[in-house]
């Protein structure tokens, strides 16, 4: 014996449902030739999926299932008919006239509307190096009151985006809460108002799908780029008596020599002024004018690098006196490398006048110092701009390093333009 059911999960006037036809064979015997098709009442209409469901045979216990999806048209209570007939393990052809079943339609619900998310962009890559590989970076904040459950951020411009970057896809995002994201790029075109068009989609949890487009401006300039021009180099050092002695001397050597045996040795000039005394700084930067200046030796935990005094003693030099007096050569100093412990507090003031100064977050040793510093003057004797002479530099030191370390030690900081 075959039997027939209609189930739904509830039916609401104007809200597409899906009804499930199954077909259950609850005899001893195998049925075949079975032929199943719902007649629908004219107060609910079928939307799509087939109201016939053949079935060949059902052993005994089987059962097989349709679905049709509907659309109630009115509330009440009405009825379902079908054509139902099979054949019996005999053989016999059974045919059931009267199936019914009951369809309670009730009066519509107001859906819950989910708002569609809500986003924005922007931009924290204020500069960008000309005919050199940079990175673009950037963030995308969910603004809106529901989650954000996929994004993707693409960008166009006057520049060739890295292959395996022209977009990026980010992850969940609840509220308020805010996703970095970057691109490697060749910028192709300099200015001071090159355009960067930024477009994100995003879907949020009711799978409703929001789009923004945002044209921003970024510089693109030589700034950076070393590849050209005469570059002079002022290397300051001090190694109190009373700290512990560093291998200074054998440093400004190895950066001499990697720039004597560069292509462009021509275009590099290294001035060595050691036992820096604070009065010294002030005369050196004025005799020579340079374009990068190095301090290296000692830094305490405030910051300060480490002078000495007439005697050979330390003298901390003020982080606040050293970017009053850097405040006043930004117009020729580019860059400032303080390859001296703890010196990030240092860099960080210093950048808010010089467009590029690196420091250290915390200790480093010797010979990391020393493998930073010549790693960075080989990048930029090859000609790279700063920033990626930095990277080059990080990895230099990473790679003396026994156990590949310490590359979250150097911090490079960019004047806020």
């Amino acid at each position: 014996m075959i039997t027939a059911e209609v189930l739904t999960d509830g039916l609401n006037v104007g809200r597409a449902t899906d009804l499930t036809v199954r077909l259950t064979n609850h005899g001893a015997g195998v049925c075949t030739n079975i032929v199943f098709t719902l007649r629908l009442p004219p107060q609910v209409s079928a939307v799509r999926g087939s109201k016939e469901l053949e079935v060949g045979r059902l052993a005994p216990g089987e059962s097989c299932s349709g679905v049709v999806r509907v659309r109630p048209l009115r509330a009440g209570s009405w009825t379902a008919g079908a054509n139902f007939s099979f054949r019996d393990p005999r053989g016999a052809a059974c045919r059931i006239p009267d199936f019914s079943a009951s369809l309670v339609v009730a009066p519509p619900v107001e859906e819950i509307k989910v708002p569609p998310p809500r986003f924005e962009v922007a931009l924290a890559t204020p500069v960008l190096a000309h005919g050199e590989w940079d990175i673009l970076r950037g963030s995308l904040t969910n603004i809106g009151e529901t989650p954000i459950e996929w994004g993707r951020v693409s960008l166009r411009g006057p520049f060739t985006v890295d292959p395996g970057g022209t977009f990026v896809e980010l992850v969940r995002l609840p509220p308020g809460g805010q996703e970095p994201f970057e691109f490697p790029l060749l910028a192709g075109e300099a200015g001071r108002e090159v355009p960067v068009h930024v477009t994100a989609v995003c879907t949020g949890k009711a799978a409703q799908r929001a789009q923004i487009s945002r044209r921003f401006t970024v510089q693109v300039s030589q700034a950076g780029k070393v590849g050209s021009g005469q570059i002079r180099i002022l290397y300051l050092s001090a190694n109190p008596d009373s700290e512990q002695r560093l291998r200074l001397a054998r440093e400004v050597r190895d950066i001499k020599e990697t720039l004597r045996k560069s292509a462009h040795r021509e275009r590099f000039e290294l001035d060595d002024h050691g036992a820096l005394q604070p009065r010294d700084l002030t005369q050196a930067l004025l005799d020579h004018k340079p374009r990068i200046v190095h301090f290296s030796g000692h830094g305490d935990e405030d910051g300060r690098f480490i002078a000495e005094n007439a005697g050979g003693g330390q003298q901390p030099l003020p982080v606040a006196g050293v970017a009053a007096l850097f405040a006043e050569m930004a117009g020729t100093v580019e860059c400032v490398l303080v390859n001296a412990c703890y010196s990030e507090t240092m860099a960080k003031a210093l950048s808010e006048h010089i467009d590029y100064v690196i420091g250290m977050r915390s200790w480093i040793g010797d010979q990391s110092a020393m493998d930073f510093s010549v790693g960075f003057y080989q990048a930029l004797a090859a000609g790279l701009a700063i920033e990626p002479a930095y990277r080059m530099a990080r990895a230099s030191m990473m790679t003396g390093d026994g156990h590949g370390r310490g590359g979250e030690v150097p911090v490079l900081f960019r004047k806020e333009h």
